[in-house]
């Protein structure tokens, strides 16, 4: 009998479960597999498009997500600041676009859009995700 390792959800019985939707991590499952994460805050100038690089200390061009959280601003306040937002996610109300995430041999690179109709400078902090690629 081959070893696994396994995590049902908190409503399910890890020993006797069979859904693959039962399970938070399942070792049988090609399942994401996190092999490292980071957070960076910079500042996106209004009516500019930046990219933004931080390296991740890989050989290769890894799979990558990423989610980003805008500063609260006093000067305005809408209803999804100071929560992560998916880069797929809809950031429209923002005005800021939170366009593309990329990966090379040795950064992953985050591209932001400030549209802000206020031509308000945003600080934001974007939180990202490394998954292990199996070959």
């Amino acid at each position: 009998m081959a070893q696994i390792v396994a995590v049902s959800k908190a409503t399910k019985n890890v020993l006797t479960a069979t859904n693959p939707n039962d399970f938070i991590f399942h070792s049988d499952y090609n399942t994401f597999k996190i092999i490292a994460t980071g957070t960076f805050s910079d500042t996106i100038l209004a009516y500019s498009d930046e990219t933004f690089t931080v390296a991740h200390n890989l050989n290769y061009a890894p799979l990558c997500h990423a989610f980003i959280k805008f500063d609260d601003f006093s000067q305005i306040v809408l209803p999804d600041e100071g929560q992560y937002t998916s880069i797929f996610g809809d950031n429209q109300t923002q005005y800021v676009r939170f366009t593309r995430v990329e990966t090379d041999s040795t950064n992953v690179r985050i591209r932001i859009y400030n549209d802000f109709l206020y031509s308000y400078d945003r600080n934001f902090t974007v939180r990202y995700f490394i998954f292990e690629v199996p070959l």
